[in-house]
């Protein structure tokens, strides 16, 4: 089968130069959809379209539709599409590529390597897992009295500047190198009963999705052990029994390798935060700073073992997303030149350590 997602964008990229089309005939695709039909290789590929009507000097009245083509291949899909819709399909606004899990088990994503060729291409685009059926989802009319593509696109775009999710560009999987980059977590949705949420992250190993996936509150710790900057992370949890809530203000990781002269022994990934106490059970109180010293020590075991479980499913889906193999080879290469990574990667001995500082909490005596 041809290359998927690639041959969409070429698809939908040759196209001429928009500037010099009408503004009416435009036919901006914001959201796209790429699935199997049935149990067959036939391509599936569904687009969100935005357009503008009664368009003229300063604006028009925006509008979307919902468009779906079945073909042979992505150059049968979009050539159906381009007989039944009239106007010029524009993919410089697309905001957001809806891959479903079978896909993306089957069609690795440094294919869309090939997008970057273009002067005008979708480089800022979102991509996620839509664990469901994207039919259903994107021929809505509205999601919580918001058009499709501006709650799906929020959806990610919220959570991803308070630091809680990875940031899932076509950018970084084009200009990130092919040596190491073809292991990651990609943003993962699943149906929800007014129309979709997110769900953690979808695991890749070589491009390919694992069907191994970390849930939100992994994620999110896993982000920052991957050294996402402090953006106010919330965190909340629990240590012997109490509920507590931490904001995060600052954080470092850090990765350390123990090696003898012919072999790798263990890895520490070490996170420090500076947080701020929000609460640490349904009662808030003074807290001396011994008592402070001892809730930092509960909240980093507590914080710790998660990431531990965190490693744990990595390793399961022999999935390098802290990109430890690129660490290894810049530091020390006759090392890792004298391992096979891929094997050897989910038997390595791996430890979190993380530490925690509490800032203050205004109810320090």
């Amino acid at each position: 089968m041809k290359k998927g997602i690639a041959a969409l964008l070429i698809c939908l990229l040759l196209t001429g130069c928009w500037d010099q089309i009408k503004l009416k005939d435009q036919l901006f695709v914001d959201i796209v959809g790429v699935d199997y039909v049935g149990d067959s290789k036939k391509l599936k590929v569904g687009y969100v379209i935005s357009s503008l009507r009664e368009a003229s000097q300063g604006g028009g009245k925006p509008f979307s539709l919902y468009f779906e083509e079945p073909g042979d291949s992505i150059y049968d899909s979009v050539g159906k599409t381009n007989e039944s819709m009239p106007g010029v399909l524009t993919v410089q606004e697309t905001r957001l590529y809806l891959i479903t899990p079978r896909f993306a088990k089957d069609e690795p994503l440094n294919y869309l390597s090939s997008a970057g060729q273009f002067i005008s291409n979708p480089l800022y685009a979102h991509l996620a897992v839509y664990d469901g059926d994207f039919t259903e989802l994107l021929s809505r009319k509205k999601i919580k009295e918001q058009t499709v593509p501006d709650f799906m696109n929020g959806l990610i775009d919220n959570e991803m500047k308070r630091g809680d999710i990875p940031t899932n560009k076509l950018l970084r999987y084009i200009l990130g190198g092919t040596d190491f980059i073809s292991d990651y977590a990609i943003n993962r949705l699943v149906p929800d009963k007014e129309g979709a949420r997110l769900a953690g992250t979808a695991l890749f190993r070589d491009g390919k999705y694992t069907g191994i996936n970390l849930n939100n509150a992994q994620t999110q710790l896993a982000c920052l052990m991957a050294g996402v900057p402090a953006k106010i992370q919330v965190i909340t949890s629990q240590t012997e029994g109490k509920v507590y809530s931490i904001r995060v203000r600052s954080a470092k990781n850090d990765y350390r390798i123990i090696h003898s002269d012919k072999s790798l022994r263990e890895i520490d990934i070490s996170l420090k935060m500076s947080v701020k106490l929000i609460e640490d059970g349904p009662a808030v109180k003074n807290h001396t700073n011994p008592m402070l010293q001892e809730m930092e020590k509960a909240i980093a075991a507590d914080l710790t073992k998660k990431a531990e479980s965190i490693i744990a499913t990595l390793q399961k889906a022999n999935c390098d997303y802290f990109q430890l193999g690129h660490e290894l080879a810049a530091y020390h290469p006759k090392l890792y030149k004298g391992m096979n990574w891929r094997e050897e990667y989910p038997k390595l001995t791996i430890k979190p350590k993380i530490k925690v500082t509490i800032l203050n909490t205004g109810v320090l005596d």
